[in-house]
């Protein structure tokens, strides 16, 4: 093999850069380091190129100083040898018109001026094209970030249960498809179909009672069937998301019908087999969901790997190809298909694979598996009755950009704005679970919700327990809000205790002190209990009024959001102020620019929070359990070790261990387990991730 080339041209391998500064200058530091001549490193070679040429921080600075040093290394003679180790992590390069991921072949680095110039940073394999070297721990990541995205879909139908496949797309959204879940549909009447916009395909709605009758099983896998650790998620009442049927002649009876195929392919174009639910739970926020829709799904073509839940096998992975024998090219429409609304692979599948994810081999999702479509005497695999399942001769599925395109607008809104949890805090503290608190402040933020309710657990003796971790919630909801945007405004239920009029003004004192002098007076006699209810209730509702447009007046243009603390130690009054709180949660949940979130409220079945924006969470406490470390412990690692959830568990179970050796009287278990996962566990991850 020839030796590498010096001879390289710099600027374009600068434009090729795929990695952060941090991570080439790590790279460029070890071959400094290694050089039997004293070579300068990185930073001093970028405070020099910075002492010539003065930038401002940022990317054109960062990509300067890279260009900088890949300039030194070939003016030092290793340059060769810096891309040829490294080109894999370092640099990314056009594939086919795309942007990929591959190494820098000894070739391309040849001093051989005719080998070089055929191969020279092309990044493609020598063989096949389409395909290219990847790197072991990124595919067994990938695979096993798909395996956690995958899931069981289960439709009870009498004494009877439908069983299909699904994936996580969203925080709560599953996609499977239509033909899974279609006994729980019915089609929308053409009135409110015309007023939606939908066309027949997409005309359909969730029968009224249908979400008992619906849930999903994750880590169906041999291990969790055999040890009872399968994971079920009902589906949430609102269930239904999006959904577009089957073509006519597709699951007359089944999807092993083997019903002839349409004479005219245009009959697929508007029917894509597909339906997107929603679960009860933001379990995507834990296991990592495939977002297609800032992320256009590539188009499906070569070698591929199904992910399934075959017949009442527990999951199951089958190899096969979208490349499939030319004699099934008629399906489609002979050598050049005449629709992209179906795509053919001959990875193995029976009845349970329907909405499958298939995945090309950089482990990201393109497709969506359908059905068998030509099939050929019987399998070895049994139906429900004992009887066996006709072979597949071939498979179909529904590319996932065409899924983007008819459900993206609906699946954007759903999902919400918080795609993934917070791992820290701004300070470096480990922000550890608390995904439903998370969630809610992002729904919140864009008006899904209005009122947050941190629910007070009730202790044993009947009281509302304390210390429940609400500075910790006040904590999370600062850390999320930009100052710019928003504005949190604390104050305690103590203050709260008085009538209607002083309890207003002690919350626009709490906003800006003195805005209160915006009020008109009122005589606590006014407001006294003795009074008749109808005046006090009228000076209630002025009261209201003001305060309600002061509040207003403060927001300016940002959002203003009132933390009412302590309720777990106050209980409000049954005085006029109960009533004026009972109006303001109407107000804020009508006023785009205000939010109010209730810290330690035991009833949280008030009349007056009853039919308006608001978001009950419960049990705080669990923000800290050993599950909530485990998960912790697997964001760190996920795509850049596989870490088993086993593996997780454990180390979780380490945590917990250690920590409860710290614990004492002013160091609760909480505050130890966040000190060993920051202290101790955090840095020596951070030291093997190259961070």
């Amino acid at each position: 093999m020839p030796e590498p080339s010096n001879n390289l041209d710099v600027t374009k391998l600068a434009s090729q850069l795929k990695v952060t500064r941090e991570t080439f200058e790590k790279a460029f530091d070890v071959f400094a380091d290694a050089r039997p001549s004293e070579i300068t490193r990185f930073k001093a070679l970028a405070w020099r190129r910075q002492k010539r040429e003065a930038l401002d921080s940022g990317d054109l600075r960062d990509n300067a100083d890279m260009l900088a040093a890949l300039e030194y290394a070939k003016d030092k003679g290793f340059l060769g040898e810096l891309c040829s180790a490294a080109g894999a992590m370092l640099f990314a390069t056009p594939i086919d018109g795309t942007q990929g991921d591959g190494v820098v072949m000894a070739v391309a680095l040849s001093s051989d001026e005719a080998a070089r110039t055929s191969a020279q940073i092309t990044f493609e394999a020598i063989i096949n094209n389409k395909e290219r070297f990847r790197d072991p721990d990124a595919v067994n990541a990938g695979l096993m970030r798909a395996q956690r995205c995958t899931c069981r879909v289960v439709v009870k139908q009498g004494a009877s249960r439908i069983r299909g496949t699904g994936f996580l797309i969203g925080p709560r959204l599953v996609l499977t498809n239509w033909h899974v879940v279609r006994t729980l549909l019915e089609a929308l009447p053409p009135e409110d179909a015309a007023a939606a916009k939908l066309g027949p395909a997409e005309a359909w709605r969730a029968k009224p009672g249908s979400a008992p009758l619906l849930s999903v099983e994750f880590d169906f896998t041999a291990r969790a069937a055999q040890s009872g650790g399968v994971t079920s998620i009902p589906a949430s009442t609102n269930w239904f998301v999006a959904a577009s049927s089957a073509e006519g002649s597709e699951h007359a009876a089944d999807e092993n019908t083997g019903v002839p195929w349409p004479e005219d392919l245009a009959a697929f174009e508007p029917y894509d087999d597909f339906a997107i639910l929603e679960l009860i739970e933001p379990v995507g926020l834990d296991r990592r969901f495939y977002n297609i829709i800032d992320e256009e799904p590539p188009v499906p073509q070569g070698n591929m790997i199904l992910l399934h839940h075959p017949g009442e096998y527990s999951m199951r992975l089958s190899y096969g190809s979208f490349n499939v024998d030319k004699k099934f090219a008629g399906l489609l429409g002979s050598t050049q298909a005449r629709t992209n609304a179906r795509v053919l692979h001959d990875a193995n599948s029976i009845s349970g694979s329907s909405g499958g994810p298939c995945l090309d081999l950089d482990m990201r999702p393109v497709a969506l598996h359908q059905a068998g479509v030509e099939f050929d005497g019987n399998s070895d695999v049994l139906d429900d009755n004992g009887k066996p399942l006709r072979k597949a001769i071939i498979n179909i599925a529904i590319p996932l950009r065409r899924v983007r395109q008819k459900a993206g607008a609906a699946i954007k809104f759903r999902m919400g704005d918080l795609l993934a949890l917070k791992p820290i805090f701004l300070n470096g503290d480990p922000l550890i679970g608390r995904g439903e608190l998370q969630e809610s402040i992002a729904e919140a933020c864009t008006g899904k919700v209005k009122i947050l309710i941190v629910r007070a657990d009730i202790s044993s003796d009947g009281k509302p327990f304390r210390a429940v971790g609400k500075s910790f919630t006040r904590k999370v909801l600062k850390e999320h809000l930009d100052p710019a945007q928003h504005e949190v405004v604390e104050i305690s239920a103590a203050s709260l205790m008085q009538n209607a009029f002083r309890t207003a003004g002690a919350i626009l004192d709490a906003v800006n002190l003195g805005l209160s002098a915006q009020l008109t007076p009122v005589d606590d006699k006014a407001l006294l209990s003795e009074r008749q209810s109808t005046e006090i209730n009228d000076v209630v509702v002025r009261v209201v009024a003001e305060l309600k447009a002061a509040l207003i007046a403060a927001a300016g243009n940002r959002t203003l959001w009132i933390v009412i603390d302590d309720l777990e130690k106050h209980s409000l009054p049954d005085t006029s102020t109960r009533g004026l709180l009972d109006r303001l949660y109407a107000d804020v949940s009508a006023e785009p620019s205000l939010r109010l979130v209730l810290l330690g409220l035991a009833d949280v079945d008030l009349p007056s929070l009853q039919g308006i924006k608001a978001k009950k969470l419960d049990k705080p406490l669990t923000h800290l359990d050993g599950g909530r470390v485990a998960l912790w412990i697997g964001h760190r690692v996920d795509g850049r070790f596989a870490l088993p959830d086993a593996a997780c568990e454990c180390l979780a179970g380490l945590v917990a261990s250690v920590a409860g050796g710290r614990i004492n009287d002013s160091f609760s278990m909480t505050q130890a387990i966040a000190a060993v996962v920051k202290n101790d566990l955090d840095p020596h991850l951070k030291k093997r991730m190259g961070l």
